[in-house]
């Protein structure tokens, strides 16, 4: 009897990336059982699709994104989610949401980046202050309002910006504290990592100018791999997120442990912003339920 020829066995392959850049991805120990915030979400997606093939591979930023940009059958489960694929990434359903970026500094510099720049602090008006130097990690995205004003600044051009080996946060805010830099821009939580681990006391500064929302993370498949891979893959992985993922209290909290101190708000709006919108009707274009960066 003739056996019908599956030629999709490469669609049926994912190469998972991650790096080593915490709290992103953390390894797992009796601390972090979990481990980070991406590590999870990738391993309840290998369980709950046991038709793919799957491994993982480590990978420095740089070279990540160049793996994507070169078509390989991969996914990276720690993105910004945009509403439209982007020629590097397709997008899945949103599946995290994470407060709104800070600037962080030293208690020092913080006190005069406050008396200059406002607190909740203007960022247009401090990434134009050529008194305080900027530093930042140079694969970090921040979503499109904060990257087209942080790339239309002529300080942005001369920024210090970090080397996108190991640990490229951690090194980052080692260079904030040893005073290379004045301040960077992040997450509230990279600095609560940050301060756990080193016994520091980096400042999260909010910021006022531009107004932020959250940010909501995705997984992103590589829009140039061949055959409608991206397509093909996300919409089993938008399946499985919806049907066992992001509703399982376990990965809730994956998320909750990680975002909660600098984010009391997480649990409303995880079920606002990523539960309830699984319960409406599917629709062909994906929108995140609040606007953001």
């Amino acid at each position: 009897m003739l056996v019908p020829i599956t030629y999709a066995s490469e669609r049926l392959s994912i190469t998972w990336l991650e790096t080593d850049n915490k709290p992103f991805f953390v390894d797992k120990s009796e601390q972090y059982p979990l481990g980070g915030l991406c590590n999870n979400i990738t391993d309840l997606l290998i369980e709950a699709m046991p038709n793919f093939k799957h491994q993982k591979s480590l990978l420095p930023p740089k070279r990540l994104s160049k793996y994507l940009d070169d078509g390989h059958l991969a996914c990276y489960a720690c993105m910004i989610h945009r509403d439209k694929k982007t020629n590097r990434a397709t997008y899945s359903i949103p599946t995290a949401v994470y407060p709104s970026f800070s600037v962080l500094s030293t208690e020092e510099r913080a006190l005069k980046i406050k008396q200059k720049h406002g607190n909740p602090v203007s960022l247009i008006s401090l990434l134009t202050d050529a008194n305080f130097i900027y530093g930042q990690n140079d694969a970090r995205k921040f979503g499109s309002k904060l990257d087209a004003i942080a790339k239309n600044t002529k300080l942005y051009e001369s920024a210090a910006l970090s080397g996108t080996g190991s640990h490229a946060n951690q090194a980052l805010l080692s260079q904030l504290e040893h005073g290379y830099i004045d301040y960077t821009i992040d997450y509230p939580f990279v600095a609560d990592y940050y301060n756990q681990q080193n016994q520091q006391n980096i400042q999260k500064l909010s910021i006022a100018n531009p107004t932020q929302n959250v940010v909501f993370g995705a997984i992103g498949c590589s829009t140039n791999a061949p055959n409608n891979y991206a397509e093909k893959v996300l919409a089993e992985i938008n399946e499985a997120l919806k049907n066992k993922v992001l509703p399982s209290e376990k990965y809730q909290q994956s998320q909750r442990i990680w975002l909660e101190q600098s984010f009391p708000e997480f649990s409303t709006y995880y079920q606002h912003s990523i539960l309830d919108p699984l319960k409406e009707p599917a629709t062909d274009e994906i929108t995140a339920p609040v606007d953001h960066p």
